[in-house]
């Protein structure tokens, strides 16, 4: 079985301000969203005998967010590598599932292996 995983890099997020006043009573709050255009994409697909790795394209000048999401119903290991670390994910790596945010940065990579 394999699972396929998207990968996206962004500048950051962005904060959207929700006001609310009513009954005399005032509150403000925020919102925060994935800034847009993405920087760069990719789709990596694994299966729990060969740990992949995103290219080092993906992450260019001004990357500060990585937006993964996995197939539905799936998990995978992952690793986080900033430029000086080369680790492969196995199956003693964090695991993930759905979507989530990770810091992220220029010329990083993440490494995936499909969970059991």
């Amino acid at each position: 079985m394999t699972t396929t995983v998207r990968v996206f890099t962004h500048t950051g997020l962005a904060t959207a301000s929700v006001a609310s006043s009513g009954g005399g009573r005032y509150s403000n709050d925020s919102l925060f969203m994935l800034k847009q255009p993405y920087l760069g994409r990719q789709t990596l697909t694994t299966d729990a005998i060969t740990a992949v790795s995103s290219s080092g394209s993906i992450a260019s000048k001004g990357t500060t967010l990585l937006h993964i999401e996995v197939q539905p119903g799936q998990t995978v290991h992952y690793e986080i590598n900033p430029a000086n670390r080369s680790a492969v994910a196995d199956s003693n790596s964090p695991t993930i599932s759905g979507k989530t945010n990770f810091e992220f940065g220029p010329g990083w990579t993440i490494s995936i292996l499909e969970g059991v």
